[in-house]
């Protein structure tokens, strides 16, 4: 220890300050001299030994500085420490004693914390995080997806040939990788022990392309997928690896079968990763390699032009940007197309991020535009909330107003006060964040089964960025929930509150209770504008005339070619399978179908005897079905004139054709169709139109015109065959999936997996946007006008109670029950109907934003403005009734004696 601290320790005395530091130097100086002086030592030699000790002096001087600085930070953190401690021992007291407002308080924001948490989980899935993102994901944002846009076309569409994929990729320039991808539904094991399988078929470069890494062995690469046939590998997704294999580190290897076929385990994809996609996936497959078995052997996949079934994903190569590269592509794409196919001959590549082609068949990128506005709908009701508990705050803040000057008078400061409010906030705030997070658990595990069940959500790094905004919304919820009272303690009147003047409402506190109140009508008024408007766009999508029979409509789909059936077998096995299922009780028809509504589906040119050519249309084609007997049935396709097919029309009668009346309208404008005839494709057979049928949607809920028509499986040469069977039941369409899957096994027991679905799940996804929109818009709605309800009756309760004395003068001067009940509820009223005004004009200003995302609904529709306009002053009537009711029950004499 330095001599002068020790000096100072054995005086008793501690340095506390720099100037007590500065004159025990001093003074130790002195008397130092004084002694060298006294030992013999002349003045000049005293003070040269004095300076020479002047650095040690000065050392000292900083370090007693720096110990006497860190001595007042302890000292403060420790009574920080104690004053947060006590305050939050005083806010928690404090809520316990007032269980009824704590218990509203907390769910209060309780519900709008776990509606952000929740709705941040699903912007963030279908928004926020590229689809393929895992920790090893390279630079994922030059990774885009190819669409395709021709004239009057909307949407574009997103599938093309195989030639197309390989034009792209051998004669461009712009990319550093081109994949093919599609996906199949293929099946492990046979029979009762059959079980569906989502498999990605990509070509060489998919995992490439993506920059990715595996988490157990490798992927494939061009090296596996070469034609005509690649090699029989199989990279298997995390969960298929731990839920069908056992999350077993060896089975690099080991030989899975798919659809009778066998695969080598070479890889096992990262935890959470689905590819470019957003829906599970259990493996992958080299396009070439599977290609082979489920498309067909002989290849005419490879270079038929008509066959359009995969979707192309690109890399950029640094420094060229999506303009560039688009112009790149669309020379590549024209150039390869056949002369007859013009439609496609001037379609234009677009290229789009892997985010904005999440749903194919809708708006761009909808999924994720109503997502994105649902999460703002969900911090508007965290707002109505706050202002709800500002409000309930500021009513409580008010009764302990004598309680706050107490505090004052005895030597507490007013920015101890407030911070004891922002405490108290924070507690509350934190315990609804709790309940929030429990919610959002519940709530977003059950919404995103009901409403997103085709969509991924296994953990791969976004739950860290949903409790981070958890913690920002618990944050902003504690604030400004607290500002306003905050601020109201810092300008509490210590002698008028002392005095009791607390008691009478203040004009400033009114004003500021019924703008908090005003806050949460006019937005609960713009949240039930939206939901009505989601609800009516997706009744008109609901309604949709699709030129089929949906709801009772089951698709069957079966890869016969596993079970090593083969072409002329496959023929007669739908032939049987459709007569067996149309006496199967629950069953109103059946037949066989090569391609599907809403499935798969072809396209090739016609001639019409006697003309040069045929107008292109908007939506291309003309598109074509192979349909078998009782297959027009079951879809439920309308008959205008003719008739349809029937068994007599096989392969030894005349060449027949049924057709869309769109088609019917264009070729032969003014003449009946029926009996005029057309060549299709390569086919020199000229196919008599027997029948017009009320145009069918062949992609899409929403699509261009196009040109469609129907010919007899049986008749096309060579034999076509079947790829699905359709069935209309009587009933529920649910309720007979398992027994159309029986029956069928029955049939042969050694079929592979046998997909049963009810046609409505085939075209949900395309509903998914609106159905989400009408769904939350109508929840988050619904629990605004609650908490606005509870808002106004909360005011007015407190507004009666404050003006009891009055209340009570006007009784005894005369006022009726009634007059005063009337009094109360106009004041409710008025301010929801000024609110009301306010949130119309708020839809008013944003009706054109939210436009895009509506189907055939106008964003100002008058019926919807005025419903919710209604909604909301018939709930402000309902809360404003009790304490109207309340009010005419104040006893005169009770009221005066008050005073």
């Amino acid at each position: 220890m330095p001599r002068f601290l020790e000096v100072f320790r054995l005086s008793g005395r501690e340095p506390s300050t720099r100037d007590d530091v500065e004159n025990e130097l001093q003074f130790h100086l002195a008397e130092m001299e004084d002694m060298l002086m006294a030992q013999g030592a002349t003045r000049e030699v005293a003070r040269d030994e004095a300076r020479r000790r002047l650095g040690d002096i000065e050392r000292l001087r900083k370090e007693l500085r720096m110990m006497a600085e860190d001595t007042r930070r302890t000292v403060r953190r420790t009574q920080w420490l104690e004053d947060v401690g006590s305050d939050l021992r005083f806010a928690a007291r404090g809520l316990m004693r007032a269980p009824g407002f704590t218990l509203v308080v907390v769910v209060t924001l309780g519900l709008a914390i776990g509606a952000n948490a929740t709705m941040f989980g699903v912007v963030d899935r279908l928004l926020l995080r590229p689809p393929a993102e895992i920790p090893y994901a390279k630079d994922i944002r030059r990774v885009t997806v190819a669409r395709w846009i021709g004239e009057k076309l909307t949407p574009p569409w997103d599938a093309v040939s195989y030639p197309s994929f390989k034009a792209l990729r051998d004669d461009t320039r712009s990319f550093a990788a081109v994949a093919a991808v599609t996906v199949q539904n293929m099946s492990s094991g046979t029979g009762a022990e059959a079980r569906p399988i989502r498999a990605v078929l990509a070509t060489g470069q998919y995992f490439t392309l993506l920059g990715t890494r595996p988490y157990l062995g490798r992927f494939f690469g061009e090296e596996d997928d070469k034609e005509p046939s690649g090699s029989p590998v199989v990279v298997v997704s995390h969960t298929f690896w731990r839920q069908a294999l056992g999350a077993r580190t060896n089975v690099l290897g080991e030989t899975v079968r798919l659809d009778g076929h066998p695969y080598e385990v070479i890889g096992v994809a990262p935890a959470g990763f689905t590819g470019t996609d957003l829906q599970p996936v259990d493996l992958w497959l080299p396009f070439n390699t599977a290609g082979t078995y489920s498309f067909g052997s002989d290849g005419d996949w490879r270079v038929n032009q008509g066959w359009q079934f995969i979707n192309i994903h690109v890399r950029l190569k640094d420094g060229v940007n999506e303009v560039a590269a688009a112009t790149d592509a669309m020379n590549a794409y024209q150039a390869i197309q056949e002369p007859e196919r013009t439609y496609e001959k001037r379609a234009v590549p677009v290229l789009g991020s892997l985010i904005a082609a999440r749903t194919p068949g809708a708006s761009e990128g909808s999924d994720a535009q109503v997502a994105a506005w649902l999460f703002g709908v969900a911090a508007i009701v965290l707002i109505i909330a706050c202002a709800n508990v500002a409000n309930l705050v500021l009513a409580r803040g008010v009764r302990r107003e004598a309680e706050m000057a107490v505090r004052l008078a005895i030597g507490g400061s007013r920015w101890r006060l407030m911070r004891m409010l922002l405490t108290e906030s924070i507690l509350l705030a934190m315990l609804g964040a709790g309940v929030g997070l429990l919610l959002a658990r519940w709530g977003g595990d059950l919404m995103r089964g009901v409403l997103l069940p085709g969509v991924s959500f296994e953990s791969s790094g976004g739950e860290g960025r949903v409790l981070a905004v958890t913690a920002i919304a618990t944050i902003v919820a504690a604030i400004v929930a607290s500002l306003l009272p905050m601020t109201r303690a810092g300008r509490t009147n210590l002698s008028g509150a002392l005095h009791g003047a607390s008691r009478q409402v203040g004009a400033s506190s009114l004003r500021l209770r019924t703008g908090l109140l005003l806050v949460q009508t006019t937005l609960c008024t713009a949240l039930l504008v939206g939901a009505g408007l989601f609800v009516r766009s997706l009744n008109r999508i609901s309604g949709l005339d699709l030129g089929i029979d949906t709801s009772r409509l089951v698709s069957i789909r079966i890869d016969l070619g596993s079970a090593g059936v083969s072409g002329p077998e496959q023929q007669g096995f739908y032939r049987d399978a459709a007569e067996r299922l149309r006496n199967t009780p629950g069953v109103r028809a059946a037949g066989a179908m090569q391609g599907m509504p809403f499935g798969s589906n072809s396209a090739e040119g016609i001639k019409i005897p006697g003309r040069d050519s045929i107008k292109v249309m908007p939506g291309g084609g003309p598109y074509f079905f192979r349909v078998g007997p009782g297959a027009l049935e079951a879809l439920g396709v309308r008959l205008i004139r003719g008739r349809l097919f029937t068994p007599a029309d096989n392969a030894g009668a005349a060449a027949v054709a049924v057709i869309s009346e769109r088609m019917a309208q264009e070729l032969w404008p003014g003449e009946d169709a029926l009996g005029k005839c057309f060549q299709a494709g390569q086919d020199d057979r000229c196919r008599e139109v027997i029948g017009v049928v009320a145009d069918v949607h062949r992609q899409e809920l929403i699509e261009a015109d196009f040109l469609l028509y129907f010919t007899a499986v049986d008749q096309q040469q060579p034999t076509a065959t079947p790829s699905n069977l359709l069935v209309a039941t009587n009933g529920p369409p649910e309720q007979m999936v398992e027994p159309i899957r029986k029956e069928l096994q029955a049939l042969r027991g050694d079929l592979p997996y046998v997909n049963v679905r009810p046609f409505e799940e085939i075209i949900a996804p395309q509903k998914r946007s609106w159905r989400l929109g009408a769904t939350m818009f109508t929840l988050f709605a619904g629990l605004s006008l609650l908490i606005a309800a509870v808002g106004l009756y909360g005011v007015l309760s407190y507004l009666v109670s404050e003006r009891t004395r009055e209340l009570g003068l006007r009784a005894a001067l005369g006022a009726t029950p009634g007059t005063l009940l009337e009094m109360v509820v106009r004041s409710g009223i008025a301010s929801a109907l000024l609110g009301v005004i306010l949130g119309l004009g708020v839809v008013v200003v944003v009706a054109g934003k939210l436009g895009s995302l509506l189907y055939q609904t106008s964003p100002r529709d008058p019926l919807v403005l005025l419903a919710a306009g209604a909604v909301v002053v018939v709930v402000a009537l309902a809360a404003s009734v009790v304490p109207g009711l309340r009010a005419t029950k104040v006893d005169p004499m009770e009221a005066l004696r008050t005073e």
